[in-house]
């Protein structure tokens, strides 16, 4: 009998404290599960590239990429504990810590490891043959236009709300001139392009696109900006002005500044300062490899990855802080 409590003793003890290491966040290392997007997407490919270079640093950490849950959704999700390391964008990190845009309130225990890991942009398309010359003159002359984004609660579609603010209009006043707003899916927007059932389409946008390079490719569509005035409005919501450089796409003949905004590595305040330092430290020294997994680590330069413009208002993780300081990259 006496053996048998012991046994029970020495199972309930294990359970407590299994228990408590779930409790304090990152004191099981099979917790490292980087939140990214689906499968095949950049993100998750990015994730993966992340999680060999921080294996490779330190083989004895633990740590993989997970397929979930995009942008905005990451962010809710380390909002509330659920995740507690992901990819996240730099204005959707602004989003999340002022509360605003696509997030009803704000969340602050998220913190920042490495930004500017890519570039991204804020793409505008206009159907080849539509006269569209500017956005401008679609509010000038209270043009009727056909517009698509993708669906709504996405930074896409956000994006492009953002951009149509900048300009002067929004959706009610697209159709108030006669237009249409539909928030549809890639296939949808591909499609009727090609069939000229649409005449704008904005959507994040990053070299290779595999839709905006399907349309440049078939010459269904011509890339064009915004004016300097529009672009400075959307400083407020976390986006640089980005170069997108000539023959990016097939027919862009000049370089455009764009809308920006670039990946973050973002946690949460429950990891601990020495697994901050370490993962910190193999990604801002891990570029080639990175780049040798996705190109899109091409744009990374590490001595910035510290740098205020590249984490949307969000503070560094003190392990992280404590790396960047010790490489003289901030004071």
């Amino acid at each position: 009998m006496k053996k048998s409590s012991q046994v029970i003793f020495g199972v309930l003890v294990s359970v407590m404290t299994v228990l408590f290491a779930c409790t304090v966040g990152f004191a099981a290392p099979q917790d490292l599960k980087i939140g990214s997007n689906k499968v095949g997407s950049t993100w998750y490919v990015q994730a993966a590239c992340i999680a060999d270079a921080v294996k490779k640093a330190y083989p004895g950490m633990e740590i993989d990429a997970a397929p979930i849950a995009g942008g905005i959704g990451n962010l809710k999700l380390l909002g509330k504990g659920q995740m507690n390391i992901a990819l996240t964008m730099g204005n959707n990190n602004l989003w999340a810590w002022n509360g605003q845009v696509l997030f009803d309130k704000p969340i602050r225990n998220i913190r920042t490891l490495v930004g500017g890991l890519d570039q991204f942009y804020v793409g505008i398309a206009v159907r080849r043959g539509s006269g569209i010359k500017s956005l401008e003159d679609i509010v000038k002359n209270k043009q009727k236009i056909r517009l698509m984004t993708v669906q709504r609660g996405t930074t896409g579609e956000a994006s492009a709300a953002h951009v149509l603010e900048a300009v002067g209009m929004n959706y009610d006043d697209i159709k108030k001139w006669g237009g249409a707003v539909d928030h549809t899916d890639f296939e949808a927007i591909t499609n009727a392009i090609k069939d000229g059932r649409c005449d704008v389409f904005i959507q994040a946008l990053s070299k290779g696109h595999p839709t905006f390079t399907e349309l440049a490719v078939l010459g269904k569509i011509d890339l064009i900006t915004i004016s300097k005035d529009s672009l400075k409005k959307l400083e407020k919501y976390g986006y640089t002005q980005s170069l997108l450089p000539k023959d990016s796409f097939k027919g862009q003949t000049a370089d455009l500044i764009l809308p920006g905004y670039r990946s973050t590595l973002t946690v949460t305040d429950k990891m601990d300062d020495e697994t901050a330092y370490k993962i910190t430290k193999a990604v801002v020294e891990g570029k080639d490899a990175l780049v040798k997994g996705h190109k899109a680590f091409a744009e990374f330069e590490p001595s910035k990855g510290g740098s205020p413009e590249n984490l949307g208002g969000v503070p560094l993780h003190p392990g992280a802080a404590k790396y960047y300081k010790e490489k003289g990259y901030i004071k």
